[in-house]
């Protein structure tokens, strides 16, 4: 490794990784997510290693597909990942011409890049990796296994990194160029999350015999999403590790020399048409302070990639679990078993919410004003109305997802008046107070002073807490819903729930109507 490489490398490490500074609230915001990411996803991974061990135990399976498995999805979630940071943290930084100016190879430059994406995956392989592999180890797996799983835990991300980096390029360059090229975004990212949900289906879907051999099947996939694991069912002592190792290695080489040597030429794809954030006193003077404040909101957030997908993951969620559910329990053949579920099915509407308030526009609103903010302080423009169109965007971006949500579930359910009204209002009047809670949190949590727009959402405090009080609010409705349906009768139970919701609702709206002009003011740009 020469000293160039070295130096550039401590340098960017230090950036991103350095507790000497005196803003712990930034090292507080960037880590903590992470922990609690880290924390969730081992809990999560642990669960579905434990499920995939006893059925591939049963199918007479050797456990280690179970490891080869869960490095498949880990290099599915790498893959997927890495496409929206391409632009940005390998060809689109800001620190472009600085480093262009510089006396650095280019294959130097995208090394450094490069290395900090993987990082980046090197922690879906801790939390996916790690535990499955504890897991088959309890189970009995040859102790060998754990040579498998480091050579998985660190170059499993190898091979999606380049085939992101690829997809990430035509991707950026369709959506960039075309006036509705997001919508390529957003498709790859329905076909992902759609590929988890069948997986889940073929989880829950028939009889055992059905469910042991659907899993059998279910780990086969998922071990292709990284063809080379295949090297190790050589059965070949040593070779077939070193084989695996050379393979990748010879990848990432690859990916250096590629990337290293059309490095201004993917910058110069990736940048030539950027969207800028202009708050025009003309438009402002022409259609009106709020339809000017509430168009140029709707554009920016369509021709942002990362807005969009980061912040529409709840309303596709809601959807795609919710059509899940209904086709997992149509499945079932007990005729007793689909009286007592459609009778419960009402209470299915409470994952309608906590899908869709997982992560609402609202939350990071401000965020994306970035370094421009002094813009709404120079412009005689109201605070108020301000805040009301970016709530009202929130609104109407995740709205249509619970209402074709909350038909599907109907269609499902026992049809009767109250529970047609809970399916359908209850949902609605949650989101609207998760819009109002999460602009409120990012009135005081925000981050302007970012370099690249993931950092808006993903390294954001209020889109942390805006999670959080969602899961809270989630659980004060489901009590009451199931409280008083189960204890009374489900229409109190309903009254209730949308009740409260209500009173939540207009109780933050006071809040950010009373408080968002200071709240505003004291934002320092």
């Amino acid at each position: 490794m020469s000293k160039t490489l070295t130096s550039f490398l401590k340098v960017s490490l230090k950036q991103t990784f350095d507790f000497r500074g005196k803003n712990n609230k930034k090292n507080v915001s960037f880590f903590v997510p992470i922990l609690l990411i880290a924390i969730f996803g081992c809990v999560l991974s642990s669960i579905y290693s434990l499920m995939f061990a006893f059925m591939a135990k049963e199918a007479q399976t050797d456990l280690k597909y179970v490891v080869y498995a869960m490095a498949g999805f880990s290099s599915m979630l790498a893959l997927t990942t890495s496409i929206l940071k391409v632009k940005n943290t390998l060809f689109g930084g800001n620190d472009y011409d600085m480093l262009a100016a510089l006396p650095i190879a280019k294959r130097t430059i995208i090394s450094v890049k490069f290395f900090s994406l993987y990082l980046i995956e090197l922690l879906y392989s801790f939390i996916l990796i790690v535990p499955a592999t504890c897991i088959v180890l309890i189970f009995g797996c040859n102790p060998l296994i754990l040579i498998d799983a480091v050579l998985l835990f660190f170059l499993s991300p190898v091979l999606p990194l380049m085939l992101a980096g690829i997809l990430g390029i035509a991707i950026g360059f369709a959506s960039d160029r075309f006036r509705f090229g997001n919508i390529l975004t957003t498709l790859f990212y329905l076909v992902f999350l759609g590929v988890v949900m069948y997986s889940s289906i073929l989880l829950n879907s028939g009889s055992e015999e059905q469910s042991i051999e659907n899993i059998t099947k279910l780990m086969t996939v998922f071990s292709w999403f990284n063809p080379t694991t295949m090297v190790f069912n050589l059965n070949l002592p040593v070779l077939n590790y070193v084989v695996y190792a050379a393979v990748n290695l010879g990848v990432l080489v690859l990916v250096v020399l590629l990337f290293g040597g059309c490095y201004d030429y993917f910058h110069l794809l990736l940048t030539t048409t950027k969207a800028h954030r202009k708050y025009i006193a003309k438009d402002v003077q022409r259609k009106g302070e709020f339809k000017a404040l509430f168009f140029m909101d709707l554009k920016r957030y369509f021709t942002s990639k990362s807005y969009l997908i980061n912040t529409i993951t709840g309303g596709i969620l809601c959807v795609l679990v919710t059509g899940i559910m209904i086709v997992s329990f149509t499945s079932i053949d007990d005729p007793e078993a689909k009286v007592v579920l459609k009778e419960f099915a009402p209470y299915f509407s409470l994952i309608i919410p906590w899908c869709v308030g997982i992560a609402v526009p609202s939350a990071v609103a401000i965020n994306f004003e970035g370094k421009c903010f002094w813009q709404i302080k120079a412009l005689p423009i109201s605070y108020k109305r301000y805040s009301y169109s970016k709530i009202l965007l929130s609104e109407l971006v995740l709205a249509p997802f619970v209402l074709i949500a909350s038909i599907v579930l109907i269609c499902f359910a026992e049809i009767s008046f109250i529970n047609i009204f809970t399916i359908l209002v209850l949902p609605q009047v949650y989101l609207v107070a998760m819009n109002f809670i999460a602009y409120y949190i990012n009135m005081y949590c925000y981050k302007l002073n970012w370099s690249n727009e993931m950092e808006a959402v993903k390294n954001s405090r209020g889109m942390i807490y805006s999670m959080l009080i969602d899961f809270a609010f989630t659980g004060i409705t489901c009590a009451v819903l199931l409280g008083g349906g189960l204890l009374i009768n489900f229409w109190v139970g309903a009254v209730l729930a949308i009740g409260i919701d209500v009173g939540i609702a207009i109780a933050a709206y006071l809040l950010v109507h009373k408080n968002c002009e200071a709240a505003i003011c004291n934002i320092e740009v």
